[in-house]
């Protein structure tokens, strides 16, 4: 995710934050500080107020942290790894580094955030009556039950049956576990999800015409809905049609190696320059990998700097590492190849024997789309 800023890590897992979830910090912290409070609790000085709702829109934000982290935990559980967790403007997203082997673990995986979200709205509906019982105050009660409502709401909507959201994940459980058939419960999950996102965008609209700021709301949940729902989609349609396809058959063997222990400088002349390749993975003396680089990220270091640096300096982590009879599908579950940087580095016994590449895939789906299953 471009923009991303990192919070930190929980159990090994990257957690960060785009930055538009500080415009929903902002805007959270003005509707309850203009709106919520004022009416609930008036006569207090409006700095107070925008105190208050700035502590309520950073509790709230922990709360869908907390509800991505319930998520990753039943995963792992199940055997599923995190690859990490974003949360953005309009939520969170935990991407999984591999699809759930039963519809009884892709059940528990999807319902644990709702349900995360309907026990912290329990527990902050209980906590604000112990602060009204106690005398706290109408302001500290309206803070607390405003959490406690919004993570109600979290927790509800994100139960709708349409994917991408938790909702969707169960009526793909369900319809698996109905029908045997995993593919099935996702068209089933993905058709809902373009469905509800069409009526979110439709419906916002009628809200603007009518008048109602609500509506941008609406629209901005309808097109992200929408989105990953056809996003989804079109990786269903991938996954069925590589079926068990190995990674061996979009594979390139022919590429270059990086030695990591070359200077950036005789790197790009004496190997770089001679291949038509822009991604390198680079290996060790001992032949073992140690990352991958590319020319964009070799050229934007200073040319006096090329002389002394070492490539394996300038490596970072792969995409993803496959084995190459691994399925293709099961390792593009995990592996996100956006841009021409992202590669699949192919590894047996820690030497490299290739790498695929997102024009790698197309290529096979092409082939496998027509019958064939040969390289």
């Amino acid at each position: 995710m471009k923009g991303r800023i990192p919070l930190g890590a929980w159990a090994g897992v990257p957690v960060g934050a785009h930055w538009s979830v500080l415009v929903a910090v902002v805007l959270v912290t003005r509707t309850v500080a203009v709106v919520v409070l004022p009416s609930a609790a008036p006569g207090r000085p409006a700095s107070l107020y925008w105190v208050v709702g700035a502590l309520v829109a950073v509790a709230f934000f922990a709360s869908l942290a907390a509800h991505e982290l319930a998520h990753t935990v039943v995963a792992r559980l199940h055997g599923v790894g995190v690859r990490r967790i974003d949360l953005w403007l309009l939520g969170g997203v935990s991407q999984l580094e591999g699809r759930p082997p039963s519809p009884r673990a892709d059940f528990l995986i999807a319902v644990a955030g709702p349900v995360t979200s309907a026990v912290v709205a329990a527990g902050s509906a209980g906590v604000a009556a112990l602060v009204a019982a106690l005398g706290g105050g109408d302001l500290a009660t309206t803070a607390v039950l405003w959490l406690a409502f919004a993570n109600g709401v979290l927790a509800v909507f994100n139960l709708l049956p349409a994917a991408p959201l938790d909702g969707g994940r169960v009526l793909r459980a369900l319809v698996w576990w109905r029908t045997g058939s995993r593919a099935r419960g996702e068209r089933t999950a993905t058709d809902a999800g373009r469905g509800f996102g069409f009526v979110l965008l439709v419906g916002g609209l009628v809200q603007l015409v009518l008048g109602s700021g609500v509506g941008v709301w609406w629209m901005l949940m309808g097109a992200f809905v929408l989105a990953s729902a056809g996003a989804e989609r079109r990786q269903s349609v991938v996954r069925e049609v590589l079926g068990s396809t190995p990674v061996a058959t979009a594979m390139r063997a022919d590429v270059a190696v990086a030695p990591g222990w070359w200077t950036v400088q005789a790197f790009l002349e004496q190997r770089a320059r001679q291949v038509p390749q822009r991604v390198f993975p680079v290996v060790s003396f001992d032949g073992d990998l140690v990352g991958v680089t590319s020319l964009p990220a070799l050229a934007e270091l200073p040319e006096q700097r090329r002389l002394t640096t070492r490539v394996a300096d300038v490596s970072r982590p792969p995409t993803a590492i496959a084995d190459p009879d691994e399925p293709l599908a099961d390792v593009l579950t995990r592996a996100r190849l956006s841009s021409s940087r992202d590669v699949v580095v192919v590894v047996r016994d820690h030497h490299v024997l290739g790498v695929v590449s997102a024009h790698d895939v197309r290529r096979a789906v092409e082939l496998a789309t027509a019958g064939v299953t040969g390289g």
